[in-house]
């Protein structure tokens, strides 16, 4: 029997068995799962096989090309403008080839047809493999690394750089918060990224810079020595990771493949950064604004209701903002909270809160004539993080540059599904490893601000 064949009757048997078990809501009997483990492994065996056939398949057809190119007679008598005419045809579908793929449905597309146990060496796109026909730079191969490299039903092919791209422009394009911080790539040899800051938590005389300080002198008077001091901070590469499993029916159509995973895979993967950077734990995953050790925390007012906010708590968060950081700082804010800045006002009557599009003629509201922008991973009404003052420029977060994609069809091979992977390396922390202490007063100021809970 064809082992292609075989393959299909054995992945049907398989399939029947798991779904005759679950229709059932039971698990497979002893018997079943016996029966299931011996065909299962005959198709391992086949599917093997399949490989080998193909790649020695591919082996004889490398070796029935000629070593060199055509001589003698016939190779001269051809008449030149035919030569020609083949070479710009060969040269057109090389130009086709470098060009790519015009959307990364088609190319998921291709991968899944080149990933098939059932696919030949010479029906995969010739884009997936373009650049290593060619001895092309390693680096931009569509093909993942590996043993089996060489062999068409492998699969492995790599998403194309192209979109990768694509996909983490969109991550930084449609976050407010993570288009706001201050971003840095870390190069090809390196896993973090350790830099150096001054080491200064209070303005007072001798502790500016970490204990640099200036003197006035008289004539001829002995000058006093002072340095600065310095710490570190290191960020370590995390990985973020994005499964996408699809159909062989939604592969088929590119088109609805493409919106789909151009939509959803950009802003799970925008979800899950912006959420770090505001909530993240620091282990596994950046360092949150709400869990640094810079983060200032303003007290309620005395005798406040539960679950509000007052004029008094957003007039002492913005006394809190440090200076330097109030011409680039936002608001951030649950939804929940929106209702309780409509109708604030200072002493004199003054509108503190702007709505969007009225005076403020901007795309957000204003607050204290800052953007107020509102978010999912602000904190519900009345906790700490529903309402937050913060500078983003003053969060650091490196990454390693573009969104990285991968692809198997052996990971959902019984269910006719093709398995698509991205990951994305990062790692974030504020760039203050303290809040800082202002020369003339106590109250403790900060880039990024938080009202504390009110219950």
């Amino acid at each position: 029997m064809d082992m292609r064949n075989r393959a299909k009757e054995l992945k049907q048997s398989c399939q029947a068995a798991i779904s005759m078990a679950e229709g059932e809501g039971r698990i497979m009997t002893e018997d079943e799962q016996n029966s299931y483990d011996v065909k299962f492994s005959e198709l391992e065996g086949v599917l093997s096989q399949i490989k080998r056939a193909d790649k020695l398949a591919e082996i004889a057809g490398n070796l029935s090309e000629p070593a060199t190119a055509p001589v003698g007679p016939e190779a001269s008598s051809a008449p030149e403008q035919t030569r020609d005419s083949h070479a710009e045809v060969r040269m057109g579908q090389d130009r086709q080839n470098e060009r790519g793929f015009g959307s990364i449905g088609e190319q998921l597309q291709a991968i899944a047809h080149a990933s098939h146990p059932e696919s030949r060496y010479e029906s995969v796109d010739k884009r997936l493999h373009f650049l290593q026909e060619r001895g092309g730079n390693p680096e931009n191969e569509k093909r993942a690394s590996g043993a089996s490299e060489a062999v068409a039903s492998e699969g492995g092919f790599l998403v194309e750089k192209q979109f990768n791209d694509q996909i983490l422009e969109k991550v930084y394009s449609t976050g407010e918060i993570a288009s706001r911080v201050t971003r840095q790539a870390i190069g090809p040899t390196a896993n973090g990224l350790t830099y150096n800051m001054v080491d200064e938590s209070s303005r007072a005389d001798g502790s500016r810079f970490g204990g640099l300080r200036a003197y006035w002198v008289a004539e001829a008077a002995a000058f006093t020595a002072s340095q600065p001091t310095f710490a570190q901070q290191t960020l370590t590469l995390n990985k973020l990771a994005c499964l996408f499993y699809s159909t062989q029916e939604l592969l088929q159509d590119q088109t609805s493949l493409s919106g789909l995973v151009e939509r959803a895979v950009p802003q799970e993967i925008a979800f899950q950064v912006e959420s770090a950077i505001i909530r993240g734990t620091g282990s596994g995953q950046p360092l949150g604004i709400l869990n640094s050790p810079a983060t200032v925390s303003q007290a309620k007012k005395s005798g406040q209701a539960a679950t509000t906010i007052v004029t008094d708590n957003v007039e002492n968060m913005w006394s809190r903002m440090y200076a330097p950081n109030r011409s680039t700082m936002i608001w951030l804010v649950n939804q929940d909270a929106e209702p309780q800045l409509s109708n604030m006002a200072d002493a004199n009557g003054n509108a503190l809160y702007m709505p969007p599009l009225g005076l403020s003629d901007t795309p957000f509201s204003r607050l204290y004539n800052r953007p107020v922008i509102a978010t999912e991973h602000n904190s519900t009404l009345g906790t700490v993080g529903d309402i937050m003052a913060v500078d983003l420029s003053s969060y650091l977060l490196i990454d390693k540059g573009a969104v990285v994609g991968d692809s198997s069809m052996h990971v959902r091979f019984l269910y006719d599904e093709m398995a698509f992977r991205w990951t994305y390396r990062c790692d974030g922390q504020s760039m203050w490893n303290s809040a800082l202490t202002p020369k003339n007063g106590t109250a403790t100021q900060s880039p990024f601000i938080t009202l504390a809970t009110r219950s």
